[in-house]
């Protein structure tokens, strides 16, 4: 592997860990009800909004310290996923536009493609996977 991989992979996990960190921390605030509500009334289960909690904010925590990074990424990448075909099919999302209010899911994409990164390529050398030698 590129010797440029471990730093690479670093600013991936921290940027990517940083971003759903921020998503996360409301619902662990006490925002999870209002989330679940709103899941509800797009006919999902309520209890989801536990599952985003659990995925935003401590995945988001595990990928900026490099623990268990195949798996947040496999959790990630189904969970984005699953944004995505919701936002496609209860929302009809479009990928990108400039249409004010209108749902997309180009982002979602960029985190379920960053999930993949992480399950196929790990943490790096520069984590905590790597120094307990996961």
């Amino acid at each position: 592997m590129n010797p440029d991989a471990a730093v690479l992979l670093l600013l991936l996990r921290l940027g990517t860990g940083g971003g759903l960190i921020v998503h996360g921390y409301p619902k662990v605030k006490g925002g999870r009800a209002g989330a679940g509500k709103w899941m509800a009334s797009m006919g999902i289960p309520a209890f989801t909004a536990d599952l985003a909690t659990l995925i935003e904010f401590f995945g988001g925590v595990f990928l900026v310290v490099g623990l268990l990074t195949p798996l947040v990424g496999l959790f990630v990448a189904i969970f984005f996923g699953s944004i995505i075909l919701m936002k496609r099919s209860k929302m009809k999302a479009v990928f990108q536009t400039t249409e004010q209010g209108k749902a997309t899911y180009e982002v979602d994409l960029l985190y379920m493609l960053l999930g993949l990164v992480f399950l196929f390529l790990g943490a790096g050398t520069l984590s905590i996977d790597h120094l307990v030698g996961i």
